[in-house]
């Protein structure tokens, strides 16, 4: 009888080894950053970057991207900017699709917000202005620049190197 005792006490230790490893895994918390920047240049024109990247263990699994440009005065006497820069910005992120990106339009902003957590790449800190007789927009697309931060869902980084990353080109990161 004693026998039996000791074959089955080793096999209900697995047992419970085996669920709580389950347990565990079933919920494991997602990792979330959130890193942000503001810049403002000659032209007094304000962008604001606000980015939330969840990791799922060492992967990017979603990155959600609030981007605002804020236009002083002197280019919003009229609609003309506003709408320019929500046209320039649609189109540089065609790529996304447009149920992932929206595009919001104030008497001095544009306000883009988009949620990624396919296979697509965001960049990041890409636009800047000039004012050569009128305002023009140029938007870096290409992701090799060392001038943009460019992020794609499942890239490899942990917390910390990702934070790092983010600080290395201007982000403040939580």
């Amino acid at each position: 009888m004693t026998h039996n005792k000791s074959k089955i006490f080793p096999f209900l230790i697995t047992i419970i080894i085996i669920v709580i490893v389950i347990y565990l895994f079933a919920n494991l918390e997602q990792t979330s950053i959130s890193c942000s920047r503001k810049t403002t240049d000659d032209l007094g024109i304000t962008i604001i970057e606000n980015l939330e990247t969840t990791l799922d263990g060492r992967n990017i699994d979603r990155l959600n991207l609030s981007k605002t440009i804020v236009l002083p005065e002197k280019y919003t006497k009229n609609d003309k900017y506003i709408d320019y820069i929500a046209y320039a910005i649609e189109k540089s992120y065609d790529y996304i699709g447009s149920d992932k990106v929206e595009i919001n339009k104030l008497v001095d902003r544009v306000i883009v917000n988009i949620d990624v957590s396919d296979d697509e790449t965001l960049i990041l800190n890409n636009i800047q202005f000039r004012d050569e007789d009128d305002l023009s927009i140029l938007i870096n697309s290409n992701t090799k620049s060392s001038d943009v931060v460019t992020l794609k869902i499942n890239d490899d980084y942990t917390q910390g190197e990702l934070i790092t990353r983010m600080k290395n080109k201007g982000y403040q990161c939580e």
